[in-house]
């Protein structure tokens, strides 16, 4: 694990074939800042020139991630909608195509809430396990701005149009037992259980030939994400713009 991932909230492990990421800055309940994007993109990239057939990408206690550092985008939001767009969502956008475009499946260990870009990182993971415990909601619009990640789209082709809806424009949280109901996640389990239920998945996908795999999660992809990469390119405009008015401002003040 590199000093840089350590400065940017980001633990890493590695097992046999298979690395683990842990996003850990509990006292921010592991939300996303700017270089711990970047430095989970780096890693993920790197990760398949050096063997690794699975990724899991957890949050430390007590949340999975409870979606974008206020703080750090309005620092960056301070500094005008290029800044925005050039920085911030530049970042962003390339973790969501590291994350599509790696050859090794990433699975979603979810303990805890996944809100905001916490829960547009879990979707953009290829399967996701969850706890009992976790909560899920698209809370970007109760802070004026839309899923930046992706999420709308994402949230539309994984749980349909109307279940979409009523997530991203009502703010609304749903429990771990509506996600699975949904399917929003693939299984969910005690909290205890997790690391083993974690493991068997990842287990499982280095015990299948490597390449097949690679393939096979490419094909998934490209049925799952047309259109992605245009949604993108929308949103780092459209955020732009809303993080750098007023409702962004005023609903955030008390971060600042």
């Amino acid at each position: 694990m590199s000093d840089a991932a350590t400065e940017s909230g980001l633990r890493e492990q590695r097992r046999g074939h298979v690395v683990e990421f842990t996003i850990d800055r509990p006292a921010r309940r592991n939300a996303l800042t700017v270089a711990l994007v970047s430095a989970l993109a780096d890693r993920l990239l790197a990760a398949g020139a050096q063997g690794v057939r699975a990724a899991v990408i957890a949050g430390g206690p007590p949340v999975f991630c409870a979606g974008g550092d206020l703080v750090d985008l309005g620092a960056v939001a301070d500094e005008g909608p290029i800044a925005v767009n050039e920085v911030v969502y530049t970042q962003f956008h390339r973790l969501v195509s590291a994350l599509s475009t790696v050859p090794y499946p990433v699975i979603a260990a979810i303990d805890g809430a996944a809100l905001g870009a916490g829960l547009d990182l879990a979707l953009c993971c290829d399967l996701r396990v969850a706890t009992g415990r976790s909560t899920f909601a698209s809370s970007w619009i109760g802070v004026g701005l839309v899923p930046g990640m992706g999420g709308a789209h994402l949230l539309t082709r994984s749980i349909g149009s109307s279940r979409a809806h009523e997530l991203v424009l009502l703010g609304h949280t749903i429990d771990a037992v509506t996600a699975s109901d949904w399917g929003l996640v693939n299984r969910v389990v005690e909290p205890d259980a997790l690391p083993g239920a974690v493991a068997e998945v990842t287990d499982r996908v280095v015990s299948l030939p490597a390449t097949a795999v690679a393939r096979s999660k490419a094909s998934l992809r490209r049925a799952a994400q047309a259109g992605l990469t245009e949604e993108l390119a929308t949103l780092g405009a459209v955020q732009g713009t809303l993080l750098t008015g007023p409702d962004f401002r005023e609903r955030t003040a008390r971060f600042r």
